[in-house]
């Protein structure tokens, strides 16, 4: 089957675009698809608007079932090594989709999951090249949708007190991000602890980092600093990031005190 559009796509367009013409090609529902390729249909329908990234093991049932040899499997290679997303791709498009807990430690900002739009441009404005800042925040806002499937991961986010005095941005777009962040609490899925400025917290002053537990029982790690950064599964990097979240969350607002927090900070930015 022909698909050279004649014009250029980025590999994530590009395999929404052939998943489509293939499956139509073959005179398939998305529905059709989906059981072909042991996955939910939601996820077809995600995958070919754009609203979601393959996986590696979408990319090999597709190949297997049209008969191709690593057309997706090469599409998505290239978009795990995408320079916009660096590193950081194979987090965003393989492990939070597959992730059955997440947990994650932020001694700085807002939770990039967790991000509205504005709070995440007005980082990247002051982090990143100006022509991949709007790429990084629809990347970033896009990653909420993990709560929509129907199997979504539970979530235990720990954030450090600071974020609630820091205006990134302006005044305003804090006050729409803690309000955002405040919604989400609702979810029952979402849970969201402060760790207070007076407990020091010394072992998460380091860097910020993210636990993920797969369906299959395995575990992955993401950490992140300014020079560098990985995903890893290795079992003594998993261990050392797990005893580093539990004590953490030892000094843990309890729920209903970071949801007090989070309603004293909006009065406060909204004056």
């Amino acid at each position: 089957m022909e698909t050279n559009l004649g014009e250029p796509m980025s590999p994530r367009a590009r395999f929404a675009h052939d998943l489509a013409e293939f499956r139509k090609a073959g005179k398939m529902t998305q529905a059709a698809l989906a059981v072909r390729l042991r996955c939910h249909e939601s996820l077809i329908s995600h995958i070919e608007t754009g609203r979601r990234a393959a996986t590696i093991e979408v990319a090999e049932e597709a190949d297997r079932t049209f008969g191709l040899d690593g057309h997706f499997v090469a599409l998505f290679t290239k978009i795990a090594q995408s320079p916009t997303l660096g590193w950081f791709a194979r987090w965003v498009e393989e492990i939070e989709p597959r992730a059955v807990i997440l947990q994650s430690w932020d001694p700085l900002l807002v939770p990039g999951i967790l991000q509205t739009p504005d709070y995440a441009r007005a980082i990247f404005e002051a982090t990143t090249a100006p022509d991949q800042v709007d790429q990084r925040v629809e990347v970033r806002v896009r990653r909420i949708a993990v709560f929509d499937g129907p199997q979504p991961p539970t979530f235990l986010a720990l954030i450090d007190e600071g974020v609630l005095n820091r205006p990134i941005g302006s005044p305003r777009i804090l006050a729409a991000q803690l309000r955002h962040l405040l919604e989400l609490t609702q979810h029952p899925c979402i849970t969201v602890q402060f760790v207070p400025i007076a407990t020091g917290c010394a072992c998460g002053m380091m860097s910020g980092f993210a636990l993920a537990r797969l369906r299959d029982g395995s575990e992955v790690v993401s950490a992140d600093s300014i020079l560098s950064g990985q995903v890893t599964a290795d079992h003594e990097a998993v261990a050392r990031v797990k005893q580093r979240y539990d004590s953490i969350r030892a000094d843990a607002q309890p729920k209903s005190v970071t949801h007090q927090a989070l309603e004293d900070a909006i009065r406060k930015w909204t004056r």
